[in-house]
């Protein structure tokens, strides 16, 4: 029986492999054919496209490995169908369900080996070919911000400014908040715009509203500065990083400073679950492809491909709608980015009961 496992696992390797690679090569067409009109236009050279492309190879990877097991895994149970191999199997007394354990153990496995390969290459080739793309193709992140909201590095300081000038290090139309350690009202700073001087940030014609006493006492200023305003420029500019392009452990400081700085960070938490809940995908796929695989005998290539090709569509799709509502605020971001590879483990679980036995 033993032998009967391993014989079925080595089976579906070199078919997975082979997906593999084509999936790898459509994808890699796709962003070439997609982006081409963009190097005509700068005139990119041919062998800085080439660099692109390969630096796009690991997350392209990283997306066909799933699609590509669950080829693999419908295209061989199918072909052990077609020849009458599988109900020699069955006739033997082996239950499918016990000779798909390899592969369920090769799925976990795959996912968590996604995982590491996704911090540890995926991660750094991908952001390279984005610096890369936006270097030749000319161009420039916009860091200005409007409507900024952050918490100060002192304790009690709430900023919030009308816009942000990256290029000037100025604030417009400031308002600024002090509070005590018991969260009470310590003083307000209006001011019509702010410039930092490499240390402080100096307020021009400000207003200062302050409690001396519990009297309320507001003066007036051409310029105004105060010790616990210093906070670094790059605080207030526009939060353009991307989770694709972070480590995990880049992510989670990244969310950090997102909440401490009190600005939105749904979509960036939504995101790193979601690349969490990634690393199931390979044993949901083997699930299913196990219970569904083994009922095609006619036209296995093309059954198996379309098999894969719907059913990643599903998840994705499915996937795409959990992390919209996770980022609208619907669902919370581990909700979103779980509840689809729950829904799927389930139905997978389920299909695998009713397996060929």
């Amino acid at each position: 029986m033993k032998i009967l496992r391993r014989l079925l696992l080595f089976d579906a390797l070199p078919v997975f492999i082979t997906a593999l690679f084509f999936f790898v090569l459509m994808l890699q067409m796709v962003d070439l054919f997609g982006n081409l009109w963009r190097y005509l236009n700068q005139d990119v050279p041919i062998s800085v496209i080439i660099e692109l492309q390969i630096l796009y190879v690991p997350k392209c990877i990283s997306y066909a490995v799933p699609i590509s097991l669950l080829f693999s895994i419908a295209y061989t149970l199918g072909q052990l169908y077609s020849n009458n191999e599988l109900i020699a199997l069955l006739g033997s007394g082996v239950s499918l369900r016990y000779a798909v354990v390899p592969l369920l153990l090769f799925g976990m496995l795959l996912g968590i080996a996604l995982l590491v390969f996704e911090d540890a290459v995926v991660i750094h080739s991908y952001s390279k070919k984005n610096k890369l793309m936006s270097q030749v193709l000319g161009q420039r992140e916009n860091l200005n911000n409007t409507n900024v909201t952050i918490r100060g590095d002192a304790a009690g300081v709430i900023y919030f400014a009308e816009y942000y000038n990256n290029a000037d290090r100025t604030l417009s139309n400031v308002v600024i908040l002090m509070m005590t350690d018991e969260g009470r009202f310590k003083k307000r700073i209006d001011a019509a715009w702010a410039e930092f001087d490499d240390s402080l940030w100096i307020f021009r014609d400000a207003r200062v509203y302050d409690f001396e006493d519990s009297v309320l006492i507001e003066e007036q200023f051409n310029e105004y500065k105060n010790e616990f305003l210093a906070d670094n420029p790059a605080n207030f500019q526009r939060r353009q990083k991307d989770i694709e392009e972070m480590t995990l452990s880049e992510a989670v400081i990244y969310i950090e400073e997102l909440q401490r700085a009190g600005q939105e960070s749904r979509q960036a938490r939504t995101d790193y679950y979601k690349r969490i809940a990634f690393a199931f995908t390979p044993l949901i796929v083997v699930m299913l492809s196990s219970a569904i695989g083994s009922r095609f005998k006619k036209n296995i290539l093309l059954m198996s491909l379309l098999l894969s090709l719907s059913l990643s569509v599903i998840f994705y799709v499915f996937q795409m709608m959990t992390s919209l509502f996770a980022a609208i605020g619907i669902l919370s971001p581990v909700a979103g980015s779980f509840i689809p590879v729950i829904v799927f483990l389930g139905i997978g679980i389920t299909m695998l009961r009713f397996i060929r036995t």
